[in-house]
């Protein structure tokens, strides 16, 4: 299984080494940008199961199991949090259909590794992008938009930039969380978090597994968390080295077969999450994968 994730890892760094990544050389555009700013005060976790052609089907067991996993990461941060004296209340609400129906709509590619690097990776983050815009129609489509104070209903969301608003002012929250779960369970895949470092889109990620400890890791990236260990954003052996030395146990490492319990957040997810505003000299070239 750490074999066959070390290849996938190698394989996508290969594809995208000559593209731009998804924060670049420079990790801080992901610090309090977008939807995502901070980890703090009153958040919205929204996810959504989706399936495709490749992927395993939904069973309202696997749904069920899920759901358990991610208030398990859900009481994790709020932990972290309160040891830290940030406020943090994350709400969770999620689409389902009748009987534990989900959405049907296959990925760009055959999973989500291809899909974000075939061709290369800036036509598999439009895609992607695509890809969940419609899945964010479907969802607008089930959603009753209620009228305020004699102000006609707004229309229903049909772009996940919508979707996330239309949360935002539902659920009374300063940040909204868009997680679509595919079921890769003991299928070799990634989960990745998109749109981060920018503001041209409204950041989501595509989770492929239902561990408490990947949920809890690319929810953090929402919120600017940056991989401490070899992966599609961070190459360079040297600081990667540097990452395991300072923080072993981040939840930024690699989060295959971690027990959550075991991990906790660094200095340096702190300051990326905006938990705190300084950040040590030492852990400084961290913020870049560069020679420097």
């Amino acid at each position: 299984m750490n074999i066959s994730r070390s290849i996938l890892i190698l394989l996508i760094s290969i594809i995208l080494l000559s593209s731009a990544s998804s924060s670049g050389d420079d990790y801080i555009a992901a610090r309090k940008n977008n939807v995502c700013k901070e980890l703090r005060n009153d958040v919205l976790l929204y996810f959504v199961f989706i399936d495709t052609r490749t992927t395993y089907p939904w069973t309202e067991f696997d749904i069920l199991t899920t759901i358990d996993s991610i208030h398990v990461a859900e009481r994790w941060l709020e932990a972290k949090a309160k040891e830290s004296g940030i406020p943090l209340n994350i709400k969770t609400d999620y689409y389902i259909g009748n009987e534990y129906t989900t959405i049907n709509r296959n990925l760009p590619k055959k999973n989500v590794l291809e899909s974000i690097s075939d061709p290369n990776y800036r036509k598999g983050i439009e895609n992607l992008n695509r890809w969940a815009d419609y899945v964010a129609k479907t969802v607008g489509e089930s959603l009753y938009i209620k009228e305020k104070d004699g102000i006609p209903a707004m229309k229903k969301p049909k772009t996940k930039e919508r979707l996330a608003a239309h949360l935002r002012d539902e659920y009374a929250v300063e940040s909204v969380a868009i997680m679509f779960f595919v079921n890769n369970y003991f299928r070799k895949d990634i989960s990745i978090a998109i749109n981060t470092n920018n503001t041209e889109d409204v950041e989501f990620a595509i989770v492929s597994y239902k561990y408490p400890v990947e949920i809890a890791h690319y929810f953090i990236k929402l919120f600017g968390g940056i991989d401490l260990y070899k992966s599609y954003e961070r190459k360079n052996n040297r600081k990667i080295k540097m990452a395991r030395e300072y923080f072993p146990n981040d939840i930024m490492q690699d989060p295959e077969a971690k027990n959550l319990r075991n991990l906790e957040i660094g200095d340096f997810t702190r300051y990326m999450i905006g938990w705190d505003e300084e950040l040590s000299s030492k852990y400084v070239p961290l913020l870049s994968d560069g020679i420097f």
